[in-house]
């Protein structure tokens, strides 16, 4: 008798011991299936990483039939809520020497079809006598437009009391699966600049026109462009001389890359 209730003792209390390892080997198992549908959920809903990348080469004329040579890139890397934007810009005409601009952004989205940015620009003008390169912070947006318009709009504050604004907006028109027209509008107001070689203030430059692009595969698009563009001139300082104001129509050929 004493010896059967002795087992009977043991068993239990080996039971009430051995419950806990199961309940925490159950409680492990139970968590990592938590995670692995995490994960699952998370790679289905915008957790994966995404890249694509354009470069559009330009030569335009204008209406004394100068020409410039221009580039611009647009590139990202990351998810749908969270991205790094590097954007680049290039303008060589004829008998100048280089102007060009490159920033790069962190980019977060904050609703279904628009994005927060916020990085850092770096601009080199080498046509100008002095204060050539400038460093400038960068807030904006960038997302669709009621009726499918990209836009992207930025403020600029940098160094020698700079304070600018950029604006642009396009829409692909599509004629076939291949022909497809963008009309667009950019335009950049400049606010203030104490640099020894300024822009007149105001609304700085500004394009509208139309890009027609035919799409040989989903990488090579060759286009014809044709815009009215508007340039407000620079500031008379000891260092340069006042520009009148220039506008008309600038046209001609490029090819945009896709990747």
């Amino acid at each position: 008798m004493h010896t059967t209730k002795l087992f009977s003792a043991v068993a239990l209390l080996v039971g009430f011991a051995a419950q806990p390892v199961w309940a925490a080997e159950d409680m492990q198992m139970e968590n990592m299936a938590d995670d692995r549908a995490s994960m699952q959920m998370q790679h289905d809903h915008g957790g994966q990483i995404y890249a694509a990348n354009s470069l559009e080469n330009k030569w335009m004329l204008d209406k004394h039939g100068q020409g410039s040579l221009q580039s611009e890139l647009d590139s990202w890397i990351g998810s749908d809520n969270n991205k790094l934007f590097v954007k680049a810009e290039s303008k060589k005409a004829e008998s100048e020497q280089l102007d060009a601009s490159i920033m790069a952004l962190y980019s977060r989205n904050i609703s279904t079809f628009w994005d927060a940015q916020a990085g850092l620009r770096y601009r080199q003008n080498n046509t100008l006598e002095t204060d050539k390169r400038a460093v400038d912070a960068v807030v904006g947006i960038h997302g669709l437009a009621p009726y499918f318009f990209e836009t992207q709009a930025y403020l600029y504050v940098g160094e020698r009391q700079h304070v600018s604004m950029s604006f642009e907006a396009r829409r692909d028109v599509l004629w076939t699966q291949k022909l497809i027209s963008e009309p667009f509008i950019k335009a950049t107001l400049l606010l203030n600049d104490d640099s020894k070689t300024p822009q007149k203030t105001g609304l700085s430059h500004a394009e509208v026109g139309v890009q027609t692009r035919y799409e040989i595969n989903k990488t090579v698009m060759p286009f014809f462009e044709i815009a009215y563009e508007s340039d407000l001139g620079q500031k008379a300082t000891a260092w340069q001389e006042v520009t009148p104001r220039e506008y008309g129509v600038v046209y001609g050929l490029g090819v945009l890359l896709k990747f």
